[in-house]
């Protein structure tokens, strides 16, 4: 028969193998975690560095435009460029605008050709670009809308409803830019895909205080916005495997 000391120094030893497996587990899990934690921390990085860059792009455009007497709003936090009534101005229910008008989207258009494609991932070799911004846009939305005045009588024959009354803004806006100056319509992301694209929304966003429940002939609300997405972070695989750990 077994000793006393011998059992007891048999679970000593049984202890001793549980506790180091325990040990090299948490350490081997503690490395993970912190290398898990690390890609995380990039991923954040990655954004904040896009969110600051987008901000400095948008700040540029604004400076640039209010020298050439151009005021637009920004919202820094979206990422959007405000063709306010004070830059250009479409009259209710058209798409079109006058002559004055068409020359001041024609600096527009000059200012973004001069900003804009040095964030493509085919960025011009003209030495204005650094190569820190190359492929940091992914998208460009040129997003039309209206004010909440309903389509009637013979402008219904022309357009159906605000909706598609925005959507002709946008592609009215489109057509004029990417005319005066080709290289905002060959921008493309890193995907290798067109940057500028866009969209309408009729009434359904009116500008922040400028809300109403009655039809409103307001010009704030006809404009044009263009919105900018940047380019996400890479997922690799590590990141991958991550997904559903945290």
């Amino acid at each position: 028969m077994m000793s006393v000391s011998d059992i007891m120094a048999g679970l000593m030893f049984i202890f001793i193998i549980t506790l180091a497996i325990f040990v090299v587990d948490f350490l081997v899990a503690s490395r993970e975690q912190d290398e898990k934690l690390k890609q995380l921390n990039g991923i954040v990085s990655d954004l904040q560095e896009n969110d600051q860059m987008r901000r400095s792009l948008l700040e540029d455009v604004k400076e640039l435009l209010a020298k050439r007497s151009i005021e637009v709003d920004v919202d820094l936090e979206h990422g959007v460029l405000r063709l306010n009534e004070n830059a250009i101005r479409f009259n209710t229910g058209s798409a079109d605008l006058n002559t004055e008008q068409l020359e001041r989207l024609a600096v527009v258009a000059e200012v973004l050709a001069e900003i804009l494609p040095c964030y493509g991932d085919n960025q011009p070799n003209n030495g204005k670009c650094l190569e820190d911004t190359k492929g940091k846009v992914d998208s460009v939305f040129i997003e039309g809308h209206t004010d909440n005045v309903p389509i009637v009588g013979r402008l219904a024959l022309k357009y159906k409803d605000n909706l598609a009354l925005s959507s002709s803004r946008a592609m009215f806006t489109y057509r004029e830019i990417t005319t005066l100056q080709p290289v905002l319509v060959t921008m493309v992301n890193v995907s290798e895909q067109p940057i500028i694209s866009v969209s309408g929304y009729g009434e359904g966003r009116p500008v922040p205080g400028h809300e109403y429940d009655y039809p409103k002939n307001d010009p704030i609300n006809r404009r044009i916005d263009f919105r900018l997405i940047m380019t996400p972070p890479t997922t690799t695989e590590a990141q991958k495997a991550m997904e559903g750990n945290f």
